[in-house]
């Protein structure tokens, strides 16, 4: 994880650090750290889930996000839950369970549920992204997510006692470089299109991770996750989309 954000922020100072660092400067500390601090946990538990389950299920819990930003939203800016997005959410948490398998007295001691905190974790994240996305710019809210991420992050890195090779620490730079990548191109896809009609799209992580999981590992998942990842994907697309159709307010960037 510090060998992603490391990479993430050094990536993201050079760049800016051509502006004169003009368009890092902020006035909303809190809710980049908000923003930051919820990221990084949701990363953590996504990592955990990843070495206690499986890829594919970890990313489609984490992908989950679409389901649970509805209900933080309402819990933390007061936004009522249009009555449309109920029967997303609700197919969603069905698809979840599917996942999750629930066995009677284990459901609690499964792995998937850290992935589940991953995606509850994500939406407060991009919450808080879509509120510092009216006033700030996509390299302030970058760098500072990748600050703090480095900042929180390196204790814990420092109290391990692995040692990564140089072929970990490829992997972790390659991670970081594939992140910012995903970010760029995330900001120019919403300035490109509507977030409704890109919201189907996020979901394609999901398939190339069974695709990939299969080629590399030969894993296939079973008809039960299957279904799950199937009803996870239609209830999160429902109720995103329902959830930014509603939402009129548009940012000045345009890309939230």
């Amino acid at each position: 994880m510090l060998i992603q954000f490391s990479t993430g922020l050094i990536f993201i100072t050079v760049k800016t650090s051509f502006q004169k660092f003009e368009k890092i400067k902020t006035k909303h500390f809190k809710l980049h750290f908000i923003r930051s601090f919820s990221g990084i946990l949701a990363f953590t538990a996504f990592v955990i889930c990843i070495r206690k389950t499986n890829i594919v299920d970890a990313t489609l819990l984490l992908n989950s996000t679409p389901i649970f930003i509805p209900i933080i939203a309402y819990i933390w800016l007061r936004k009522k839950i249009e009555s449309r997005i109920w029967p997303g959410i609700i197919t969603g948490f069905i698809g979840i369970v599917l996942i999750i398998h629930p066995v009677t007295g284990e459901l609690l001691q499964m792995g998937e549920l850290y992935g589940v905190a991953s995606g509850i974790l994500l939406a407060i994240g991009y919450i808080a992204m879509k509120e510092l996305t009216r006033t700030e710019t996509f390299e302030s809210i970058l760098f500072y997510y990748s600050l703090i991420s480095v900042i929180l992050s390196l204790p814990f890195a420092l109290m391990n006692e692995v040692k990564p090779s140089s072929t970990e620490l490829i992997y972790g730079m390659s991670s970081g470089v594939c992140f910012m990548l995903y970010l760029y191109l995330l900001q120019y896809a919403y300035k490109l299109e509507e977030a409704v009609k890109l919201a189907p799209l996020n979901f394609s992580t999901v398939a190339f991770t069974v695709i990939f999981n299969f080629i590399l590992f030969n894993n296939t998942p079973d008809l039960i996750t299957v279904a799950g990842i199937l009803m996870v994907s239609a209830g999160g697309i429902m109720a995103i989309s329902i959830h930014f159709k509603g939402d009129v307010v548009k940012s000045n960037h345009g890309w939230h």
